[in-house]
């Protein structure tokens, strides 16, 4: 019984540690979204013409929703941290973005999230965001406020 005991003890001791870091790592990775960002680099297709599905100003709350008023989007609700189901999902329709960071976006609620149009590669380095969406340059963004 004791040796059971002490495997047990052992066992959690090694797993709880790699729980927090997963949970604290999509914890920060959310939180390095909030604000409001200014895009300093236009996303355009092979002709040169600018995304219309890329703002000048997109503004992420913690209450994960996203507004990007030039767009008449305000408040929609957006997730990163995607199931495993919804990430095959979106590597079927957007192969590109295969194990990229994914940002997406639920313009109607009755949609459901591994069918949005809404689908973003992102990354942050220190206070730049840039987006990438399907046939489209990279769009870059400068962090305004927090």
């Amino acid at each position: 019984m004791k040796r059971f005991a002490y495997i047990l003890i052992v066992a959690v001791m090694l797993i709880v540690p790699y729980q927090v870091k997963i949970v604290y790592s999509g914890q920060q990775k959310g939180a390095d979204l909030i604000g409001t960002w200014s895009n300093t680099v236009r996303s355009t297709n092979s002709s040169g013409e600018s995304c219309p599905f890329v703002p000048d100003t997109i503004t992420f709350d913690k209450s994960q929703t996203v507004s990007m008023l030039e767009l008449g989007i305000e408040n929609l609700p957006y997730k990163i941290t995607l199931t495993k189901d919804e990430r095959a999902s979106i590597g079927k329709r957007f192969p590109e973005l295969k194990g990229k960071a994914l940002l997406l976006v639920l313009p109607n609620t009755s949609m459901s999230w591994d069918n949005t149009p809404m689908v973003y590669a992102y990354s942050i380095k220190k206070n730049e965001l840039t987006l990438i969406l399907h046939n489209w340059s990279p769009a870059k963004f400068v962090r305004k406020t927090l």
